[in-house]
């Protein structure tokens, strides 16, 4: 009985910590189709469809708030990706830059990846359970 709650805690304290490690991140979005707004996410991008939204877009929110991170600016069919880096306070810029077609990279189906981990932590728990219960029962006879 002993195993089982070792092994029930170790998995809701995996569970737990799962969702913090993923979240964490320099990853942002802004539109060029979006005109104010925005929280910096794939579903509600910042707005960058002028020059100077980019640029408090890049200066003043990843920048300054985020030291830095990665901005897929999304146009009709493409997007432009860039790579913000921050050396000091005084010194943040945009280290690289390209252009592609399509959709920025993993934003297609939303499926969390703590439910994909959270799941298959949950199988692999199960299997070992499983198996302890059937070397148990294989001793017993």
């Amino acid at each position: 009985m002993k195993k089982f709650r070792i092994i029930a805690i170790v998995t809701v304290l995996i569970a737990v910590l799962i969702p913090v490690a993923v979240s964490a991140g320099g990853v942002f979005y802004c539109s060029t189709s979006v005109t104010s707004g925005g929280s910096g996410s794939y579903y509600d991008p910042w707005a960058c469809s002028t020059d100077a939204q980019l640029d408090i877009v890049i200066n003043d929110r990843i920048c300054d708030t985020y030291y830095g991170g990665y901005l897929y600016q999304i146009f009709p069919g493409s997007y432009r990706y860039r790579v913000i880096t921050w050396y000091s306070a005084a010194d943040c810029r945009v280290t690289y830059t390209a252009d592609y077609t399509g959709y920025p990279p993993y934003t297609g189906v939303e499926v969390p990846v703590p439910l994909i981990i959270g799941v298959a932590a949950m199988v692999g728990t199960g299997m070992l359970v499983a198996g302890i219960a059937l070397r148990r029962n294989k001793t017993a006879v």
